[in-house]
């Protein structure tokens, strides 16, 4: 019953979000081209079709205004790190690594 509910809510998000684009594929306008080489003369102004024009947003269209705080600069800063130099690391490096396990 379960594997029901799941099919049939999968299909529908699927025609869901496929039917806009199958009714902007197969949705077409009838063409007008001018032949007319001399004279004055006006066309009517063709709209724009909210068919053609849709477009799945990504995007929300709320806009939020952020306001940032500005950081204070410290007054006193304190390094707390401390690096410690060993001179005999450099010439015994090969001593870090493990021997392998078992060759192949």
């Amino acid at each position: 019953m379960v594997g029901n509910v799941k099919n049939i809510a999968s299909l529908l998000l699927f025609l869901v979000f496929l039917l806009p684009s199958l009714v902007k594929l197969e949705h077409h306008h009838k063409r007008f081209e001018c032949k007319s080489g001399s004279g004055t003369h006006y066309h009517s102004f063709q709209e724009k079709c909210a068919i053609c024009n849709f477009e799945f947003s990504v995007f929300s269209s709320d806009f939020e205004n952020i306001v940032l705080q500005k950081r204070q600069p410290l007054a006193k800063y304190r390094n707390h790190y401390k690096s410690v130099n060993y001179s005999t690391l450099s010439t015994y490096s090969f001593l870090l690594r493990a021997p392998p396990d078992s060759q192949i």
